[in-house]
């Protein structure tokens, strides 16, 4: 059995975004994955492993990490335009690479069908079905939805601990502001 570590969404936004951008995507790449994994690791859990394992596998900026989210998007401008769309993913894509981007066009009115709401994040999906709706459900589940963000922000999530270590090496190398850096050598020496 693996140990967890509980840790603030926020640590995982800010270590998945640095990691991200280490890998060589830009900030609006890098804060779009890093709002899908936190995402995903509150609500399905499973998404820093899904994350460190595209990480050491994939070429980040050009991969589905970064393609799908926006194949979502112009999915669900045709589904408002016809009513329905679909998107494929091939190869299929984590779930935790697109669970805030599909929650968002819920919040839009547009569901979807093809993940499973209860599957974990690192869960692959090759399809996804969009469809406009004017349903009362839509609204139960964003209450689920926010109280369950809520929890996870009042108290925090439990993450396998390999994982998210394997995430804060990731991250390491993210670069230092140079403000922060010339504050440093400002400051006197002490010995």
């Amino acid at each position: 059995m693996s140990t967890s570590v509980t840790v603030a969404p926020r640590e995982i936004h800010d270590l998945v975004y640095r990691a991200s951008s280490v890998a060589g995507c830009d900030a609006g790449m890098a804060e779009r994955i890093a709002h899908n994994v936190t995402f995903a690791e509150i609500h399905h859990s499973g998404a820093v492993r899904a994350f460190c394992e595209a990480l050491e596998t994939t070429a980040l900026p050009t991969s589905a990490w970064v393609t799908a989210p926006d194949a979502l998007a112009a999915a669900e401008l045709a589904a408002r335009d016809r009513g329905t769309a679909s998107v494929t993913f091939e190869p299929p894509v984590p779930l935790a690479a697109i669970a805030a981007t599909l929650q968002q066009s819920l919040e839009r009115g547009v569901a979807s069908t093809g993940a499973d709401a209860d599957a974990r994040a690192d869960t692959t999906v090759s399809a996804i079905e969009l469809r406009l709706i004017d349903d009362p459900a839509a609204s139960a589940r964003q209450a689920q939805i926010d109280h369950t963000r809520a929890n996870a922000y009042r108290h925090g999530i439990a993450v396998e601990q390999a994982w998210f270590s394997r995430l804060e090496a990731a991250a390491a190398d993210y670069l230092v502001a140079e403000s922060t850096l010339d504050e440093i050598d400002s400051r006197p020496n002490v010995a």
